[in-house]
């Protein structure tokens, strides 16, 4: 059944083969298939055949609608149900003369396939005209006995340059009908493709397949003594992908960046602060500086259009873009791709990009390439191979990008950022290091100073980022857990005394403790029973997510003795929400690359309902249907806090709001702490809380549940 095919939420054919990933295990279980593919040619008939050779075996029916050309005269008639014998005629003599200008064993295996399904009684096909254009709506439902489906929809259309990972980048969204959260997803397409069927859309006329066509697939189906073999179509397809792989290289050399007509349906334009930043960066920095752009203000996008404005006046640019992580890397690419760059991916295994980009570096050293674009991140930054590669690149050529570049004011890239890159932007929405002046100078020396800056409170007035609520959730330490920090908090208090007021970042030593203590916190044991409470009584809700804590939480005995949870904050969390029925994923460094992209996929059309992540959110992903997060673990670092909530702000549709809550952890009252740790404690946390409290649309709230903290301990005035 349907329920048991590992669907991913979207396939992506640069790295999908959208054909075996999809079609074929769909279609192996399927009962019913129901396709509209936009206009008729050889290859669109032909590939709307694929994988049908796995859905013969289990006795479906296929309904099959394409699209042609036709006046308004012609469509008038359709439309009173009236034959128009001659607008069949023109039809079939095209549809035969498409078929007979086609070749190829790939072809040849489809088109036999699709016979055999109108010669058994199982196709119906029809032809929808418009008065002006031609139809190209592109819509699937494959369904099951059971009556699930997946309804599809997207970019991809029936023929090789879509649906071979090697042509056009193209995409599809898949939404199973089990899934009645989805329903504005996928109910319209199954509408519109009913009143297709039955003539009814408006503005679109339908009418039967014309008789010369069908009688030419009755024909094949007469001369057939066997059904299609699956086996031989997918061996014909990998060949055919195979070939096209050796010419994929050649056409890259001649494609160059432009700037979409749209992006995600609306039609592009840069929005006014991201023109601003560009302009400083020009003018301020002479090409030099760093972008503070506030989490989701566009900063990637504001980059790609820099990249084909440069592109357009330096021949022979290159542009190498350094990101910290490969998910970060895999969502430049298909940003880039939007703006008709494709990059040497220079990530996952050396054997997959090492040749690749010597060569693309060659090109660019002989002036035989007008553009060229590499994505790296930062662990391959440092890899001899690519060092080599990119100091060849001319100076007055280079274009250095480093997203979330504050990865870079590290002592360990000293060396390795390309000193003969002419120009250069830092990307990051929290480029200063709240304790490190080392850091920041060093980060500078590189990048230049900041030359805009584009805040949170901006972006939200501007609309660009959603409103949010705010809700504080008070959690004590447990007396042992109480004990743990007081202690730590000596100890780090010594260590700063002995290290002294000079220096300007903690010893090695004394940032170890720094992060036991900080482990303490964020692995609290009460924040689990404290969540819980939060989350009874209320239904699991899509979009939903848990950042938690790297430590062990351990629960104190239940009744009988024995404990009610332990193990890593992750694990528990994981444990509590499925209790409530929540459908989750982890999303950690643990998953593999491939898991993780379809996490992101599964949870952007509500698939899961929630991620439980630790850190490998925080900075870059792209998740904007995310509308409520709880975060149970946090540390003092401004940019962590900051970076994850402009994950939870991005727009996306039908979402007017977003909801945090925030576990805010203090000592337990009437603890004896005679050297004012509780109050050091409820201060620091207070930093976070005042942060997001700011901006927070029910400001009043997170007052009146800290009410009797602030009193106790004086500090009414923070918030």
């Amino acid at each position: 059944m349907l329920r048991d095919v590992p669907a991913k939420g979207v396939y992506k054919s640069d790295r999908d083969n959208i054909l075996e990933d999809f079609y074929f295990p769909t279609l192996s279980v399927a009962t019913s298939y129901d396709r509209a593919v936009g206009f008729f040619s050889g290859s669109t008939i032909t590939y709307a055949a694929q994988a049908l050779s796995t859905f013969i075996a289990n006795g479906g029916n296929m309904r099959l609608i394409l699209g042609a050309f036709a006046d308004q005269r012609d469509i008038e008639a359709v439309r009173r149900g009236e034959a128009v014998r001659g607008l069949a005629d023109q039809l079939g003599d095209e549809f035969l003369r498409a078929i007979d200008e086609t070749t190829g064993d790939l072809f040849d295996e489809r088109f036999r396939t699709l016979a055999w399904l109108v010669g058994a009684g199982r196709l119906e096909i029809r032809v929808a005209l418009r008065p002006r254009g031609m139809y190209h709506d592109k819509i699937g439902i494959i369904a099951d006995a059971t009556g699930d489906a997946f309804v599809f929809a997207g970019s991809a259309n029936e023929s090789a340059s879509a649906l071979l990972p090697t042509h056009n980048y193209e995409s599809i969204d898949v939404f199973p009908t089990w899934r009645p959260e989805l329903s504005e997803y996928f109910s319209e397409h199954i509408d519109a493709f009913e009143r297709l069927w039955e003539n009814r859309s408006r503005g679109t006329a339908v009418m039967d397949v014309p008789t010369a066509f069908n009688e030419r697939l009755l024909e094949v189906a007469a001369r057939m003594e066997a059904p299609p073999d699956p086996a031989r179509e997918a061996a014909i397809s990998r060949r055919l992908r195979e070939r096209e792989d050796e010419v994929e290289g050649q056409a890259e050399r001649h494609a160059g960046p432009s700037l979409p007509a749209s992006i995600g349906g609306v039609p592009f334009t840069i929005r006014q602060h991201q023109r601003d930043a560009l302009n400083a960066w020009s003018e301020k920095g002479g090409f030099v500086g760093i972008f503070d752009l506030a989490t989701g203000a566009g900063k990637t996008i504001t980059a790609c259009y820099a990249i084909v404005q440069m592109a357009g006046g330096i021949p022979g640019l290159t542009v190498v873009i350094a990101v910290p992580y490969q998910n970060l890397a895999d969502q430049w690419c298909d940003i880039l791709a939007l703006f008709g760059i494709d990059p040497v991916r220079c990530y996952v295994s050396k054997a997959d990009w090492a040749d690749r980009l010597d060569q693309v570096i060659h090109e660019v050293e002989m002036a035989a390439r007008p553009f060229a674009a590499v994505v790296v991140v930062n662990r391959t930054l440092k890899s001899p191979e690519f060092q080599s590669a990119i100091r060849r690149v001319p100076a007055d050529r280079f274009l250095w990008i480093g997203d979330e570049c504050h990865h870079h004011a590290s002592e360990s890239y000293s060396g390795f950022l390309p000193g003969n890159a002419k120009y250069r932007i830092g990307l990051s929405a929290t480029p200063q290091h709240y304790l490190d002046a080392e850091r920041n100078t060093r980060l500078a020396a590189y990048y230049g100073e900041t030359v805009f800056t584009y805040s949170l409170r901006q972006a939200i007035e501007d609309g660009v980022l959603t409103p949010y609520d705010y809700f504080p959730h008070i959690v004590e330490l447990t007396p042992d857990e109480a004990d743990q920090f007081v202690d730590l908090s000596n100890e780090i208090a010594r260590g700063f005394a002995r290290e002294g007021a000079g220096s300007s970042k903690p010893s090695l030593g004394l940032t170890a403790l720094l992060m036991r203590r900080a482990r303490v916190i964020a692995s609290a044991a009460n924040k689990i029973p404290a969540l819980a409470a939060t989350l009874q009584g209320k239904r699991p809700k899509p979009h939903t997510l848990f950042y938690c804590g790297d430590g062990t939480v351990e629960g104190d005995p239940d009744a009988d003795g024995e404990e009610q949870f332990s193990g890593r904050q992750i694990e528990v969390v994981s444990k509590q929400l499925d209790r409530l029925n929540w459908r989750l994923s982890r999303f950690t460094s643990r998953e593999p690359r491939r898991e993780r992209e379809g996490i992101l996929a599964n949870f952007r059309i509500g698939l899961i309902d929630a991620m439980v992540a630790i850190k490998c959110l925080d900075e870059g992903i792209d998740v904007p249907a995310c509308s409520t997060a709880y975060i149970l673990a946090s540390s003092r670092d401004p940019r962590q806090f900051i970076q994850r909530r402009g994950r939870i702000l991005r727009r996306s549709p039908g979402k007017d709001h977003a909801s945090i809550h925030d576990f805010v952890t203090i000592l337990p009252g009437g603890y004896h702490d005679q050297a004012g740790h509780a109050r050091k404690l409820i201060q620091s946390e207070l930093r976070r809380v005042a942060e997001f409290n700011a901006l927070a649309r029910n400001r009043s709230h997170a007052y009146d549940t800290l009410r009797p903290v602030l009193t106790a301990y004086d500090l009414e005035h923070v918030l």
